[in-house]
């Protein structure tokens, strides 16, 4: 017959090895992995946010050659202010010069667009479609897009030190109806999140946008990769950084100042479909209206 200590030591090991499983070094259910619910519940109540990285459009079918215009190779490194409060705002340098500044100012539907290099900037309304797009790019729409769409968990990973769950995602819709397929020809995106296990939180984000011929491409068809990296979470932020006052010095973007933008092939098909006129003439007019009523 079997000793009572053979069968004590028995399940002496039986208990061990649970005991490892549940609580040791192999991680528990629910403790070790990331949740998208709990995730989802930590990202709700983020108000503020810093995110870093980089935008690289490329040609495709031409080895990933970086697209150049006017100069300036289009690759940026990046830095945006997010706030649930004041709205969102992204800043594009290349070899430490700001080439771009773009602030939507949610309390006003505002945007404003500055080109520190040539002194101008362009300010106009933004859509309802646009303020969707702005809750997408936060942290908090970002997970609703992974339990939402379509997504699937890839494995682990360690950034930095900080150890990750990866997911991928694909969204084909959200840019796609944004503005007209002349301005800015959104066709798809995919890309990969990386969660902090530990800390339940994303920590980097990568897109990858397929991008068709249009005023936003200057009518070449791109591939733009994107790189962000989240981690100042709920970090204070002065409201000036959501002004959308231009700096002194600074004058309008005209319908002259877009139409030199336009390479001179695709100069006819531009003016012939009557976009970018219409869109300038309706703002102007919107301006002036605003002014005759305010001197009523």
């Amino acid at each position: 017959m079997e000793s009572k200590v053979t069968r004590y030591s028995a399940a002496a090991v039986i208990v061990l090895a649970m005991t490892l499983v549940l609580f040791g070094p192999f991680g528990a259910p629910g403790n070790r992995d990331v949740v998208l619910a709990d995730v989802q519940q930590k990202v709700n109540s983020i108000e503020t946010l810093i995110i870093r990285g980089t935008k690289t459009f490329t040609l495709p079918g031409e080895d990933n050659e970086v697209f150049e215009f006017a100069g300036i190779k289009g690759e940026f490194e990046l830095v945006k202010y997010s706030s649930a409060q004041h709205g969102l705002v992204e800043e594009g340098y290349a070899g430490g010069e700001l080439i771009y500044r773009f602030t939507f100012n949610r309390p006003q539907r505002q945007t404003l667009l500055l080109l520190p290099r040539y002194k101008k900037y362009g300010e106009f309304p933004a859509t309802q479609a646009q303020m969707r797009l702005l809750e997408n790019l936060t942290a908090k729409g970002l997970i609703r897009l992974l339990m939402e769409g379509e997504s699937r968990r890839l494995g682990r990973d360690t950034i930095d030190g900080v150890e990750t769950e990866v997911f991928d995602f694909q969204d084909p819709g959200t840019f796609k109806d944004l503005l007209p397929e002349v301005i800015a020809d959104f066709q798809s995106i995919k890309g990969k999140v990386w969660i902090a296990i530990d800390e339940q939180l994303p920590i980097r984000v990568e897109g990858d946008f397929t991008i068709g011929k249009s005023f936003m491409t200057m009518f070449h068809d791109l591939n733009l990769h994107e790189v962000n990296t989240l981690g100042d979470y709920n970090v204070e932020l002065d409201d000036a950084i959501f002004d959308l006052t231009p700096p002194e010095g600074y004058t309008e973007i005209t319908l002259t100042d877009m139409l030199r933008l336009v390479p001179t092939e695709a100069k006819a098909g531009f003016i012939g479909l009557g976009i970018a006129p219409a869109g300038f003439v309706f703002w102007r007019r919107r301006k002036r209206k605003k002014a005759t009523a305010s001197r009523k």
